[in-house]
C-alpha cells in the first residue's frame, strides 16, 4: 500500500507540473547583453586577417508575438566591436599620412593638379591595424518557437541585423618615416587612438543571421532568454569608391609615390562574419 501511495503522489505531482502554464503576452521587452567573435575576410590581396576580433553588445530587446509560436524580434543594441588585419606578406608596403590624431585622406592633401598641398603631415608605414568601431544595431528577425513545456520553450530566429556606424577608433602598429619619402629612415612606432571614422568604414553594414535558443519563464510574465547565433555579412564594411571623378578621394592608405605625391590608393574591401551568444531578460 505504501508503494501504491508513493506512486499516486508522484503521478499527482506530474499532473500538477504539467497543468502549470507560463504567462503568454503579446509584447515582450527588456534588456540584452551579448558577446561574440568577429571574423573578417578581405576581398583584396594587400591585407589579410590578423586573428579573431570580439564583440560586446548592450541594449534593448523587443518581441512582438503574432501567435504563441510566431513573432517578430527587434531592438536597439550598441555593439562595441574589435577586428584586426595586417599587411599581406605577398604585397608591398602600405602607407598613410597623418596629422596629430587624424589619419588624412587623399582629398586632405592632394590638390586639383595632383600635387602634395601640405607639409604638416607625417608619413606612416603600416604593418597591422586594430579597428574599434561602435555600431547601433537594429535586428529584424522572424521568430519561430514551440509552445511552453512547463516553464520552458525553444525557438529559432532568421533575419537581418542592420548596423549603423557611430564612431571608430584605430590602433596601428608600424613605423614613422623621417620625411615624406618612402626611402627615408623608419622608426618603429604605434599610432594609437587615431581617427578616420566616417571615411574608413561604411556607415552601414548588414548581416543575414540565424540563431536558436531557449526561453525560461521563471516568474509571472518575466523570462530569461539565451541564444546562440551566426551572422554572415553581405556588404563590405569599408567604404566604397567616392562619387564623382575622383573615386579615391576618401581613401587614406596608398602603396607608392609618384614624385613626392602619394599614389596607388588602396580600397581595403572586407566582409565580416560573427558568432554571438546573447542573453536577455524580457518582461
Amino acid at each position: 500500500m505504501n508503494k501504491i501511495g508513493l506512486v499516486m503522489v508522484f503521478l499527482s505531482g506530474l499532473s500538477f507540473l504539467n497543468a502549470q502554464e507560463a504567462t503568454e503576452t503579446k509584447i515582450q521587452a527588456g534588456l540584452s547583453l551579448s558577446s561574440g567573435l568577429n571574423f573578417i575576410t578581405p576581398n583584396t590581396k594587400v591585407i589579410e586577417a590578423n586573428g579573431v576580433g570580439s564583440n560586446l553588445g548592450v541594449g534593448m530587446a523587443l518581441n512582438y508575438n503574432f501567435t504563441p509560436t510566431i513573432g517578430f524580434s527587434t531592438g536597439l543594441i550598441f555593439d562595441f566591436e574589435t577586428f584586426k588585419y595586417k599587411t599581406s606578406s605577398s604585397s608591398g608596403n602600405l602607407y598613410y599620412l597623418y596629422d596629430d590624431a587624424e589619419i588624412l585622406s587623399k582629398k586632405d592633401y592632394i590638390n586639383e593638379n595632383g600635387d602634395l598641398s601640405t607639409t604638416d603631415a607625417a608619413l606612416y608605414k603600416l604593418s597591422s591595424r586594430t579597428q574599434k568601431p561602435l555600431y547601433l544595431t537594429i535586428p529584424t528577425m522572424l521568430l519561430f518557437r514551440t509552445k511552453f513545456i512547463g516553464y520552458f520553450r525553444y525557438f529559432g530566429k532568421f533575419g537581418v541585423n542592420n548596423c549603423f556606424l557611430l564612431s571608430n577608433k584605430i590602433y596601428d602598429e608600424g613605423a614613422n618615416l623621417s620625411a615624406l619619402d618612402n626611402t627615408s629612415l623608419a622608426v618603429s612606432y604605434n599610432n594609437d587612438n587615431m581617427q578616420n571614422s566616417k571615411r574608413d568604414l561604411s556607415i552601414y553594414k548588414g548581416f543575414v543571421g540565424i540563431s536558436g535558443g531557449t526561453e525560461w519563464n521563471f516568474t509571472g510574465s518575466t523570462s530569461l532568454v539565451a541564444e546562440l547565433g551566426y551572422y554572415y555579412g553581405f556588404v563590405n564594411i569599408t567604404r566604397a569608391n567616392a562619387l564623382g571623378s575622383d573615386a579615391d578621394k576618401n581613401r587614406s592608405i596608398f602603396s607608392d609615390f609618384e614624385g613626392s605625391a602619394p599614389a596607388n590608393f588602396e580600397a581595403l574591401q572586407t566582409k565580416q562574419n560573427q558568432l554571438v551568444l546573447k542573453v536577455s531578460i524580457l518582461f
